[in-house]
């Protein structure tokens, strides 16, 4: 009877440490499995949200960045675009304004730009033809395409003021209003604010 007792006990131990040890196994690899974790990936015309109301896609990288690809506020006259995105579930730095991102945007009167921008594409900024006010955040280097502007007229791009981060080192604005310069906006309306 006794020898029965301890047979059981140590068959009982025995499946109590099988079971601690391939717990932490188990529960191992579940976090290293793809289909929790969650890491960047590239992705084109992905839904994202950038400000309340507006309805926005953009095209993400493996490398964590984004690109906002476009834009459609109901009925804002004011954007401001936010310094990251999240989609399905992955968080992405929104560094670049791409062609025709604002293209649906004919009444949006400000945009403001966050301070991870780098980059405005060509055709950023057509079809927001009432366009007035464009805030940089951004301290860092921003470079603008000449066509950043394409398709709004002379007398449009005229009206439009740029107000920079007063923080953005001196060289890093001029080389900034040299570029829109080229895009066709005036020298006299880039301001640092």
């Amino acid at each position: 009877m006794v020898r029965k007792i301890k047979k059981g006990l140590a068959c009982a131990l025995v499946a109590a440490l099988a079971f601690t040890c391939a717990a932490p196994v188990t529960a191992s690899a579940a976090n290293n499995s793809p289909a929790t974790s969650k890491q960047p990936v590239a992705q084109k015309n992905a839904s994202a949200n950038i400000a309340k109301g507006v309805k926005a896609t953009v095209s993400t990288t493996a490398k964590g960045q984004a690109t906002l690809t476009s834009v459609t506020p109901k009925k804002k006259t004011s954007i401001s675009v936010a310094s990251s995105v999240t989609v399905k579930g992955v968080k992405y730095t929104v560094t670049t304004i791409g062609a025709n991102a604002f293209k649906k945007a004919s009444k949006v009167k400000t945009v403001t730009l966050p301070s991870t921008i780098k980059k405005i594409d060509a055709k950023a900024f057509t079809g927001a033809k009432k366009l007035k006010t464009i805030k940089i955040k951004s301290k860092n280097k921003v470079t603008v395409s000449k066509k950043a502007f394409s398709k709004l007229t002379k007398k449009q791009k005229s009206k439009i003021v740029i107000k920079v981060n007063k923080k953005m080192s001196k060289k890093n604005f001029n080389a900034l209003k040299k570029a829109l310069k080229a895009a066709g906006i005036s020298t006299k309306n880039i301001k640092k604010y």
